[in-house]
């Protein structure tokens, strides 16, 4: 897979047959895996290249600023994903008021057609383009047959009765519903953070943790206490992880504790990844340090039987 940032430099890169897949994608979930995987297969079958086109920041935080979306994972990580996923290509393009500006027209014939030289189009059932967000996959049908190209709209995936998509993911995680948006997304949702100095009072209460510096604008799940599995440089195993903001010593920036279960190892200055498999409780206040110890005891012994059941394995 190739990053080109920005749009007018792709053509210096690549100038052949493409099939290009557009959207969002965050959270590279089950329906975005889908709109993915048709996007290489018919680059394949027409010996073409495969391309993403993705727009940074989130569209919806530029226009929309006082109301910013949380993302579900980094940018970083959500090229990685889609290189993993067999594209070719990923354009990433600033998204500002000028580009947000774009009518329809411009954006399907200038943009996608002359600039990005787009054979195939794949974009999802919501998809929408141009000024305002006005145009919608049969628009784009409409002016691909104007400009020389096709577009395949993909339908939604189900799971149940619900349809598998970022904003409700993110509703999921909000409440707690870990496992719910796992199944959503194909695999569990993950924070990625430095470990950082905390007050040591979890070493006090003799369960060390680890403070993990969340990534700006990324979303934190709901509130509670979390049975997780922690990696990384050289770490492997399973934690008890709290999310919030420790109402029992009464602090107010919400935060990530995770204390591992079986090793204590010095982190400080490690990045960890974090991977929530399910919700073990909710976060609480306590009387004192004395019966959150006793809490914590319970939530541990807890965790182990999760665990030795087999459970998220």
């Amino acid at each position: 897979m190739q990053l080109i940032k920005g749009i007018e430099k792709f053509k210096d890169e690549y100038d052949g047959k493409l099939v290009l897949a557009l959207g969002n994608f965050d959270g590279v979930h089950l329906g975005h895996r889908e709109i993915i995987r048709t996007t290489v297969n018919i680059a394949k079958d027409n010996s073409a290249a495969s391309a993403v086109l993705l727009l940074s920041p989130h569209p919806l935080s530029v226009l929309f600023p006082q109301s910013p979306p949380l993302l579900i994972i980094t940018m970083e990580d959500r090229i990685k994903k889609l290189g993993e996923l067999g594209i070719d290509y990923i354009i990433l393009h600033p998204f500002d008021l000028e580009f947000a500006a774009i009518r329809q027209e411009e954006f399907a014939g200038n943009i996608l057609r002359e600039k990005i030289g787009a054979d195939f189009i794949v974009i999802g059932f919501d998809y929408s383009f141009g000024y305002t967000g006005s145009g919608s996959p049969s628009d784009l049908t409409e002016y691909g047959k104007h400009f020389g190209y096709c577009v395949k709209t993909m339908q939604p995936i189900r799971l149940g009765e619900r349809v598998v998509a970022s904003s409700y993911i993110r509703c999921l995680l909000q409440s707690g519903q870990v496992e719910e948006a796992a199944a959503m997304l194909g695999y569990p949702f993950y924070i990625r953070g430095l470990v950082v100095h905390g007050d040591g009072r979890g070493r006090l209460l003799g369960f060390p943790t680890a403070n993990v510096l969340t990534p700006y604008g990324v979303i934190l799940p709901g509130h509670g206490v979390y049975l997780t599995k922690v990696n990384g440089e050289g770490i492997d195993a399973w934690a008890l992880t709290n999310v919030g903001k420790r109402p029992t010593f009464c602090q107010g920036e919400a935060n990530i504790e995770v204390h591992l279960l079986d090793i204590e190892k010095n982190l400080y200055g490690k990045e960890l990844t974090v991977h929530f498999m399910q919700k073990i409780r909710e976060e609480r206040a306590f009387s004192g340090a004395g019966d959150l110890t006793e809490q914590i005891k319970l939530d541990v012994a807890y965790a182990r039987q999760l665990i030795s059941r087999g459970k998220n394995r």
